[in-house]
């Protein structure tokens, strides 16, 4: 497994679901996602400086699994798939 950096910026309604849900709820459906794509995330931060919300370390079987699961991620992120979370 190789371990890749994340590096997160929420949307205003991500934002505003973290504020609902609670933060957790948000490592939740990241470790989801990136369950989905084969790897597990090994860590998560939140954070309220710089350009990030988000910061988290996951392993994944190869370059192309994280890449899968980070264009998931987005797209979610995005309301793209209508899909409940």
């Amino acid at each position: 497994m190789a371990k890749f950096l994340g590096l997160i910026r929420l949307s205003g309604p991500e934002a505003t679901r973290m504020l609902r849900d609670g933060p957790l709820a948000r490592r939740d459906f990241i470790e989801l996602i990136v369950r989905e794509g084969g790897g597990t995330v090994q860590d998560l931060w939140l954070t309220n400086v710089g350009d990030w919300d988000l910061v988290c370390v996951v392993d994944m079987t190869d370059g192309t699994a994280a890449t899968g699961a980070a264009a998931t991620l987005a797209r979610r992120a995005a309301g793209l798939t209508g899909a409940e979370r």
